[in-house]
């Protein structure tokens, strides 16, 4: 059941992007829950480094008695580069460990065109499409690319053996109510064997404040519980939901 949740935290990543439009670094708490019960906690969190080099870093565990029967843990990173106009995606790193171990780490040789990727001990090689992205950004790519105006998106994803096109749909604007307080949000869909839906609020860089996830074991939903941004000026500060 665990790996469900996962799924809220995979990725998308746009290489088009101005250096303004890249959001501050900010580090972001959810609630996972299916109905009234609560599964876990993931965190994701935007790193600035130098030379324009960005890091996206997410986890997500079950806690509490969930973790007793379906105890899974998952980290992904994603190693970026900002050059000119482009984030490039360097390198992916993905490591669950539980029921079901896996490692994937993919190398992104954009001189060769390649990717290489390591899915536990299985070593694919497979082309780079022009605008691939990795599998671990799709927060940044969503910020950037809501604040750019854009609704409807098509993105090349490196999955562990060959490109794939994601395809986001725009539902609709919506104002809803979060931690804190109400938030108009663009809420956006990704349809495949499973749907993804994100509500991403406007206020706060395009951080999706909700996201759920539906499929043949139910809804799962992570809220944002709290949000931590790097520069005082930024349209958030910090925010953390009441104990």
């Amino acid at each position: 059941m665990w790996r469900y949740v996962a799924l809220l935290l995979t990725a998308l990543f746009t290489l088009q992007v101005q250096a303004s439009d890249v959001p501050p670094a900010f580090k972001a708490h959810y609630v996972v829950k299916k109905g009234p019960f609560k599964l876990g906690h993931s965190v994701r969190e935007l790193r600035h480094g130098e030379n324009g080099e960005l890091t996206f870093y997410s986890s997500s565990e079950s806690t509490g008695f969930v973790s007793l029967l379906f105890s899974e843990d998952i980290q992904e990173t994603s190693r970026l580069r900002q050059v000119d106009e482009r984030i490039m995606p360097l390198e992916y790193q993905y490591r669950r460990e539980g029921r079901r171990n896996r490692t994937i780490a993919q190398q992104f040789d954009w001189q060769a065109g390649n990717v290489t990727s390591k899915v536990n001990e299985t070593v694919y090689e497979f082309a780079l499409h022009e605008d691939a992205l990795d599998q671990s950004g799709y927060q940044v790519n969503l910020m950037v690319d809501l604040a750019k105006g854009e609704r409807d998106i098509s993105y090349h994803v490196a999955r562990r053996d060959e490109m794939r096109v994601y395809d986001i749909e725009h539902l609709r604007d919506e104002r809803i109510d979060t931690v804190l307080g109400e938030l108009d949000t663009v809420v956006i869909r990704r349809n495949a064997k499973q749907t993804t839906t994100m509500w991403c609020a406007s206020d706060l860089h395009f951080l999706p404040v909700k996201i759920q996830h539906e499929e043949k074991g139910g809804v799962f939903t992570a809220y944002l519980q709290s949000v931590e941004w790097s520069q005082p000026g930024a349209l958030a500060e910090s925010a953390k939901a009441s104990e």
